[in-house]
C-alpha cells in the first residue's frame, strides 16, 4: 500500500536534513562575528557537518550534495573555486573508506580522528588559498587558530547534530 502524500513529504524532509544542517552551518561561517582579534577565524562548520554525516549517515549526503556545498561556500565567501569543494569531498572519501573503523568507537576516538583530518583540510584550504587567491598567504598562524577553534567546537556541534539525527531520523 502506497504512503499517504504527507507522509512521503515529511520522509522526504527527514531525509534532507543532513543537507539542511550543513548547509546552515556553511551560512553560520559566512557570518561575521565582531569579536576583536578573532573576526577573521571561523571554524570550518561545512567540514564538521561533512565528517559527522559521513560517519552516522553516509546515505544521506552523496557527493553531488558535498560538492555543491563546498561550490556554494567558495561562491560566498571568495575562496578559489573548487578548494572547499576538494576538502569536504577528501574528508567524505576518508571516512567511507574507514568506515569499519568508525562504526561503534568511543566519542573521544572520533574526535582524534576528527582532529587530524581538520589538520590535513586547514592545510591544503591555507595553501589552496594562497596560491590561488588574489590576496596571497595568510599568516599561519590565522590557519593554526582556524584549525585549533574547528577542533574545539566540533563536540559542540558534534551534540547537535546527534540530538538532530535521534530526534528526527529514527522515525524513518
Amino acid at each position: 500500500m502506497p504512503l499517504p502524500f504527507i507522509q512521503k513529504v515529511d520522509l522526504g524532509a527527514r531525509r534532507m536534513m543532513p543537507f539542511g544542517i550543513t548547509l546552515i552551518l556553511m551560512l553560520f561561517a559566512m557570518t561575521p562575528t565582531y569579536i576583536t582579534g578573532l573576526s577573521h577565524i571561523t571554524p570550518m562548520y561545512a567540514f564538521m557537518a561533512v565528517y559527522f554525516w559521513s560517519i552516522y549517515r553516509p546515505d544521506l549526503l552523496g557527493y553531488g550534495t558535498v560538492f555543491a556545498i563546498g561550490l556554494l561556500e567558495d561562491l560566498l565567501g571568495g575562496t578559489p573555486i573548487g578548494s572547499t569543494s576538494l576538502i569536504l569531498l577528501v574528508c567524505q572519501r576518508v571516512v567511507f573508506s574507514q568506515q569499519k573503523f568508525f562504526n561503534s568507537r568511543p566519542f573521544a576516538l572520533i574526535w582524534a580522528a576528527f582532529a587530524l583530518l581538520a589538520g590535513g583540510a586547514a592545510l591544503i584550504r591555507w595553501v589552496c588559498v594562497g596560491l590561488a587567491g588574489a590576496s596571497g598567504f595568510t599568516p599561519f598562524g590565522t590557519m593554526v587558530a582556524a584549525y585549533g577553534m574547528t577542533i574545539a567546537v566540533y563536540p559542540i556541534v558534534a551534540w547537535f547534530m546527534a540530538k538532530a539525527q535521534m530526534k528526527l531520523l529514527a522515525q524513518q
